[in-house]
């Protein structure tokens, strides 16, 4: 749902009255005028950034839809992932701040897409991309969304993860609040619904984790 500004500035209040430790990482990420690629954090909720880091395994093979500082993020994390991009300009950016870095276990990956409809988006590499199994599937992407769309190119990614996240796995969906849908659908074990602030970001959001 969104919220109009004097709400979204209520419910950041409300949720560092409830966890004043958040308090220094808001001021320190949360208010930087800058993207998450800079500071090198994924543009998730911070409760979900900390169980992604603390819950899952350093082994973990990992599959991202859309690069940026999650990717470096994962790449300092988890020995090896594979990230589709479909932005040249920016896949090069994310490329450079990998090489700077000296992560040489990211795979990055720029299909094709096509976003014209629900059925072209199903047949493009971009979603085929995915073609075998793995521990940690993060959906952050691109995506045809909108007050007025009737289809999500997230919704589908979700859809075909499910088919190849290991027993045990986990599947990341960012903006969660965005795709009640995903949750009405979704086959996990457990779901856990992580609000909060993030980098780079003002507001609140919720990161959606689903646990097979």
């Amino acid at each position: 749902m969104y919220l109009s500004n004097p709400k979204r500035v209520q419910k950041v209040l409300f949720y560092l009255a409830a966890r004043p430790w958040d308090i220094p990482y808001y001021f320190l990420y949360s208010l930087r005028k800058c993207s998450p690629l800079e500071v090198a954090k994924p543009w998730w909720s911070l409760p979900a950034i900390k169980f992604v880091s603390q819950k899952i395994s350093a082994n973990s093979r990992v599959f991202e839809w859309g690069s940026g500082g999650s990717t470096l993020f994962l790449g300092q994390t988890f020995k090896h992932i594979t990230s589709i991009e479909h932005d040249a300009t920016w896949l090069r950016m994310v490329k450079t701040k990998l090489e700077e870095n000296q992560l040489t276990n990211v795979n990055l990956i720029q299909p094709e897409i096509d976003l014209t409809s629900q059925n072209s988006f199903e047949q493009s590499e971009y979603l085929h991309t995915l073609d075998q199994t793995f521990d940690l599937i993060v959906i952050d992407g691109e995506d045809h969304f909108g007050p007025e769309s009737s289809w999500s190119a997230r919704v589908s990614c979700f859809d075909r993860a499910e088919s190849f996240i290991s027993k045990g796995g986990c599947i990341l969906v960012d903006d969660s609040w965005r795709y009640p849908e995903i949750r009405d659908r979704s086959n996990a074990k457990d779901i856990k619904i992580l609000e909060g602030i993030g980098p780079c970001r003002k507001g609140v959001t919720s990161t959606d984790l689903h646990l097979y």
